[in-house]
């Protein structure tokens, strides 16, 4: 899927966004759903802007007072601490319908799309939904019993600001190359 940066010009700086998307399965959907309330599953590192990132999934909520639904965060692990990088996101995840493969957006279950601007560094490195989804939704639209997986697309918009007064428009590709 082909994701288009916009290119903001402001008094003398420049935002480029920088989408990346990608597809996480969590295989043994059957075991994880026993999982007690701040018990996760992790996704295997994905790049996004230069970044490494990690999916937490806590099928049932990421502490007691979310039981009954299903928690989801982004988190940068690598980030050092004690550095001063700040980096710009925006975030949608979706959970999909199990009869339907990725290509099926118009049958998504659930969108978190937050259109604010979260701001990761080392003393905030991980954000996300306390309460992304009833873990009933998940049992019943989106959990595939036949082959015991939950899939879910991870969008990730990756800001790039620099102060030269020129605005440039960028387009990447998933699996590109992420220069920039």
């Amino acid at each position: 899927m082909a994701c288009d940066a916009s290119s903001i010009e402001g008094a003398q700086d420049v935002v480029e966004w920088h989408c990346f998307d990608y597809n996480i399965t969590f295989e043994d959907y059957s075991v994880l759903r026993a999982l007690e309330p701040g018990h996760c599953v992790v996704s295997e590192n994905f790049i996004a802007g230069k970044y490494h990132w990690e999916l937490h999934y806590f099928p049932n909520g990421v502490d007691e007072n979310n039981e009954g639904y299903s928690s989801v965060f982004v988190k940068l692990p690598d980030i050092v601490t004690g550095c001063n990088t700040l980096i710009k996101t925006r975030f949608d995840i979706v959970l999909h319908h199990k009869f339907y493969g990725y290509d099926h957006l118009e049958n998504d279950i659930v969108s978190s799309l937050d259109p604010s601007v979260h701001t990761f560094c080392a003393q905030n490195p991980i954000w996300g939904f306390d309460r992304f989804i009833s873990k009933s939704i998940v049992e019943e639209k989106c959990w595939d019993k036949n082959n015991d997986h939950i899939k879910l697309r991870c969008y990730i918009w990756v800001t790039r600001e620099f102060s030269n007064g020129v605005t440039r428009r960028v387009r990447r590709r998933e699996g590109s190359e992420d220069e920039y």
